[in-house]
């Protein structure tokens, strides 16, 4: 989860880079390896209404086809493709779904013209992940849109700090939720173009699913599959690209390097649950997991399994965990402890992206990993799961 005051920082990676051609679409039969796509609809009362089919180019949507409903609401529209791509239809007054097209599927759609959002799609497994996609994400906003009208509503209420925090809560859990789902369904669906969608989705405008910044591991991993697989679509090769870019610029940014290994790690003083101090240079002398998480995070949750693993494997070798924690509940951050079996050291000082040491690791999200040495100086940031286990077992048992 990232921190609220960095989800407006403008995205370098560009929206727009969903398409696969930036010139006319060819509907003209010539070329290499054409075939056929078919798309057979029927629009519920839909008699006498256009239907649009453009191709998403990687700056422009590029017509394909316009046909008219007849008496019974049954189109046909047919073209020539030459690979996979993303294509918009268009229907009645409002309608709008996003496809994933592959050359010579024949595609049935049934859709109701008094509802854009109800409509079923056959025989276009990829366009079938893009509708399971836009649900889960269509749900996400309409929770998220709940959340707005409720903080417009309270924003004179005598209360409405303690009324903030809480819905703070609500949109936590809302978008680390649709993120987790977000990543799983790029993991699950590797092979296919549709993880673009998943990767370039906004909670709102300038309010990305996965910020270039705070997420650029996904950015990578979907520039690497979707290269080894599908390089011939430009939108592949632009986020290839885009991300070559990114990465020297985040290496530019002195945010981005704000920590730097080799250096000593900055040490600080915070507290623990029982209200006593601790400091970071308490711990000189062994290897430290310096781990900033949260009770509401998912991810930082699931990450939690790892760190037990880690105690379990390297608890009597030269090694410690000390985890920071971003709640501004004790209840919240105790309970998680104990729920988790989080048996190590704990500070915060619950408040949550205010407490001065994340300004002080430059942390942007969480879970956030810092891997100290024995003389206080950073070995590694930003490992998890397995390969945090592998990097600790490489230091630890050699």
């Amino acid at each position: 989860m990232i921190k609220h005051t960095d989800l407006f920082i403008l995205i370098f990676l560009v929206l727009s880079a969903y398409g696969c051609n930036q010139n006319k679409a060819d509907t003209s039969g010539r070329g290499d390896r054409e075939s056929t796509t078919e798309i057979r609809g029927t629009l519920q009362n839909g008699a006498g209404e256009s239907v649009v089919l453009e191709e998403m180019g990687a700056r422009v949507y590029v017509p394909v086809d316009t046909v008219i409903c007849n008496d019974s609401g049954d189109f046909t529209i047919s073209y020539y493709q030459k690979q996979i791509a993303f294509y918009v239809l268009r229907y009645g007054p409002s309608g709008y779904i996003t496809l994933l097209m592959e050359p010579g599927e024949s595609v049935d759609f049934r859709s109701q013209q008094d509802d854009k959002d109800s409509y079923s799609i056959m025989g276009s497994p990829g366009s079938a992940l893009l509708q399971t996609l836009s649900a889960k994400h269509k749900k996400a906003l309409e929770a998220l849109g709940e959340i707005a009208r409720k903080n417009k509503e309270f924003v004179s209420a005598p209360d409405y700090t303690e009324l903030k925090q809480k819905l703070d809560l609500q949109f936590d859990s809302i978008t680390s939720a649709f993120q987790d789902y977000s990543i799983r369904f790029i993991h699950d669906n590797a092979n296919s173009p549709a993880i673009l969608i998943a990767l370039y989705n906004l909670y709102g405008q300038g309010i990305p699913v996965f910020h270039p910044r705070t997420d650029f591991p996904v950015y990578r991993f979907v520039d690497s599959v979707m290269m080894a697989m599908h390089s011939e679509m430009e939108a592949v090769r632009m986020l290839h690209s885009q991300v070559a870019e990114a990465k020297l610029l985040m290496e530019s940014d002195p945010k981005s390097s704000r920590l730097k290994k080799g250096e000593i790690a900055p040490d600080f003083v915070s507290s623990r649950p029982d209200g006593s101090e601790m400091a970071l240079s308490s711990l000189r002398g062994s290897y430290v997991l310096l781990g900033f998480w949260a009770s509401w995070s998912y991810l930082s949750r699931e990450e939690n399994a790892t760190l037990v693993k880690a105690r379990e494997q390297f608890g009597e070798k030269n090694f410690k965990i000390l985890q920071v924690s971003v709640d501004n509940s004790s209840i919240d951050w105790t309970g998680a402890i104990e729920e988790d079996g989080l048996d190590w050291d704990h500070v915060s000082d619950l408040k949550r992206w205010e407490t001065p040491v994340v300004e002080l690791y430059g942390v942007e999200k969480i879970p956030f990993n810092v891997l100290i040495d024995p003389r206080g100086k950073i070995v590694e940031i930003e490992l998890y799961g397995e390969h945090l286990l592998s990097k600790l077992d490489q230091i630890l048992n050699n």
